[in-house]
């Protein structure tokens, strides 16, 4: 049997990226195999920038297509639990929705109608460097696109969202609380409106793409221009040293990784930590929604399906204004598992006594009265707790 060390198990935990190393083979009395992890070596900071840029726009050329051309909404009508959702770590407490918006031909117009249930739903704008420029909990009404320094006429009721770019991404949240809810976000969704001219969306080179639409920040414009020759072979070099160094990353969540460029988050424009979010992609300012990924047991050891954990968390967690959920996923496809529950929530649990709810990760149903999040027999896996709208001073710790 293969050994992993936990530094590289934890690698493929967190983004399952291109793997690196080499082996060796330790002779014994019961002769195994380990995997020693060699260091590559750091990208520039010009490559990580690239590596960034170049896999957003990607993202957006195949959204495009997907929902059939730009200023097109593209909606999702079923949770991700197959365990084949091309979403890296997807959540499961909301439907997505999402557009590339075109602005070339004029302003672009979502309307969102007035939802009055209670439930969390948001509009998330991201510009083509994949810096968040826009970002609202419970929107409604009319909100306009329109590119900076033109002049767009757009309604007078409507919020005026200004881009840096001609290609923003539209990210769209609305919340499924439980199976039976879906109906009611299906139904949300159908209502949202979306006007603007569509295109088709080719880019032969995703750097020079973004430096010919987009306003590029000054302090990354002399940077990225240096590396417009960025290939497929230097995204998966970039590749491997992120796929190395993401497990430095895990305890502080998505700090410093979604939010605009002038952020108040430590490490906001930190080339590392950017481009190692950008795997992740649709992620929300930290103000927004705080997520955290724990792929060790409060011994540090790494979550595995043969050995039985429980972790307890407050019911009502302090500092968090919003909702909280539990997601677990297989640390083999950075995904769901197929046919089994991967959802803990305020919603399909009540707290104990002392406010909690203490969840039971295990092969089989402990039926001790504790929660059971279902997990396979050899298999490592990892969660993840979201709190949204939390108090970025008080930030809920390690359910230890």
């Amino acid at each position: 049997m293969k050994k992993i060390t936990q530094h590289a198990l934890i690698t493929i935990l967190a983004f399952g990226l291109f793997a690196c190393g080499t082996q060796s083979k330790k002779e014994g009395a019961d002769t195994q195999e380990t995997t020693e992890v060699s260091v590559p070596e750091r990208p520039s900071d010009a490559d990580l920038m690239a590596f960034k840029v170049y896999h957003h726009m990607r993202y957006m050329v195949i959204t495009a297509k997907d929902a059939g051309g730009t200023n097109i909404l593209l909606h999702t009508k079923k949770m991700p639990t197959e365990g084949t959702d091309p979403v890296v770590t997807p959540a499961l407490d909301h439907l997505y929705s999402k557009a590339v918006i075109d602005l070339t031909e004029g302003p672009v117009v979502v309307e969102y109608p007035e939802i009055t249930d209670g439930r969390y739903y948001s509009i998330h704008v991201t510009d083509q460097e994949h810096y968040t420029i826009f970002d609202e909990i419970h929107p409604v009404g009319k909100y306009a696109f329109v590119r900076k320094e033109k002049d767009m006429k757009v309604p007078e009721d409507a919020t005026i969202i200004k881009c840096p770019g001609d290609y923003p991404h539209l990210f769209i949240r609305i919340q499924v609380k439980t199976a039976e809810d879906m109906v009611n976000t299906l139904a949300i969704q159908e209502q949202i409106k979306l006007t603007g001219v569509s295109k088709e969306l080719n880019i032969d080179n995703y750097i020079t793409h973004t430096i010919e639409t987009h306003d590029v920040y000054p302090q990354n414009k002399e940077i990225l221009a240096s590396v417009t020759d960025f290939s497929v072979e230097d995204y998966k070099r970039v590749s491997d040293y992120l796929g190395f160094v993401a497990p430095k990353f895990g305890p502080t969540g998505n700090i410093g990784m979604f939010g605009p460029i002038d952020s108040d988050e430590p490490n906001s424009n930190d080339p590392e930590f950017r481009a190692v979010a950008i795997v992740g992609h649709l992620g929300l300012p930290m103000h927004h929604a705080y997520y955290g990924p724990f792929f060790t047991n409060c011994n540090e050891e790494v979550l595995n399906g043969d050995k039985t954990e429980v972790f307890t968390f407050p019911y009502e967690p302090e500092g968090v204004e919003l909702f909280w959920s539990v997601t677990r996923y297989s640390a083999l496809t950075r995904n769901t598992l197929p046919g089994k529950n991967d959802l803990i929530n305020a919603f399909n649990t009540e707290p104990d006594e002392n406010g909690n709810v203490t969840i039971t990760f295990s092969v089989e149903d402990p039926e001790d009265g504790t929660y059971w999040m279902p997990v396979n027999a050899g298999e490592p896996y990892y969660f993840v707790v979201r709190y949204y709208k939390p108090d970025v001073n008080n930030l809920p710790k390690k359910p230890c």
